[in-house]
Order: C-alpha cells, then sequence, then structure tokens
C-alpha cells in the first residue's frame, strides 16, 4: 500500500480540486472502530510491514491534508492503542470524514482499499446518519500494533569487535 503514498500530479490536482460532496461524516460505532495513525508515512510502513495485498476489502484510507491514516477495526481494542504515541482511536460518538458514496476520494479523504461492499448500499435508506458499523474491518488491530511496533523500533548500527 505505500506505493499509494505520493499520488501523481494529476491525482492530486483531482484530490485538490474536488467538490464539498466528495466526503461525508459518519458516526463511528456500530461495531467498528477507526485507528487514525500519524504521520501518514509510519501508517503506511505498518500496513507494508503487515504486507496486505493493495485491494479493496480492507476500508483503508488516507487523509492527505492532515498527513493521517485511517484504519477502520472491529470495536474493543481502544485499550491496545493507550499507549502508542501518534494514535488514536475513534469510537462510539466520534464522527469521521470517509469519501461519499459513489465518490473516488477528495484531499481530506482519499481510499486506499475500499471497504469489501458497496458503500451506497450501507447508507441506503437508513433513519439516522450512517454508521462505521456497516464496514469491512479486515486488518486485525494486534498485527497493525506489531508492525507499528516494528516501524517504530530504532534501526541501530551494529557494534564493531574490538
Amino acid at each position: 500500500m505505500g506505493a499509494l503514498l505520493v499520488p501523481d500530479d494529476n491525482t492530486l490536482a483531482h484530490l485538490r480540486t474536488a467538490s464539498p460532496g466528495a466526503t461525508r461524516f459518519v458516526q463511528c460505532g456500530g461495531g467498528r472502530d477507526a485507528v487514525v495513525i500519524s504521520p501518514l508515512q509510519r501508517g503506511l510502513a505498518a500496513l507494508d510491514a503487515l504486507d496486505l495485498p493493495v485491494e479493496d476489502g480492507y476500508s483503508v484510507f488516507a487523509d492527505p491534508s492532515r498527513q493521517e491514516l485511517i484504519v477502520v477495526v472491529d470495536e474493543g481494542w481502544v485499550h491496545l492503542w493507550e499507549d502508542t504515541p501518534g494514535v488514536r482511536v475513534l469510537s462510539l460518538s466520534s464522527w469521521l470524514l470517509l469519501p461519499a458514496p459513489g465518490g473516488d476520494s477528495s484531499y481530506s479523504a482519499h481510499w486506499l482499499s475500499r471497504p469489501a461492499r458497496d458503500i451506497p448500499s450501507l447508507w441506503r435508506d437508513q433513519e439516522t446518519d450512517p454508521l462505521l458499523g456497516g464496514m469491512s474491518a479486515r486488518v486485525d488491530p494486534r498485527a497493525l500494533l506489531d508492525a507499528l511496533a516494528t516501524v517504530d523500533k530504532p534501526v541501530t548500527a551494529p557494534v564493531a569487535a574490538s
């Protein structure tokens, strides 16, 4: 997924000029949380360490304007991230800016891996605001934390033998 970090000039121009309707606020909850990792480069390196394929179904997107990676995961893992710098978890009663149904992206919300189900079908005919809960959550939070720890591990030079 790291290959998606630096968009080409045409993609970047498209993202920056996307219409205001290219994004939509969605309430977290419904069985899903959002793990927000900053900076974006660090989050993408963790996904690369997990060796996730670049395909849809993982519910992963980037916010290039804030340099953040957002991964939708099953709820209940907030405690896992409590002491991890540069990571916050958005749970029930938090709101998240997502690419709008039928839209590709904007500079504030750009899919790297779309949910397994089509987003418009997730939110169609709902009486209330849409919840994150209808999205697939295929990234294991424990594996993501381990990958992030690997990325964050300082590189030390080998000690010269005397």
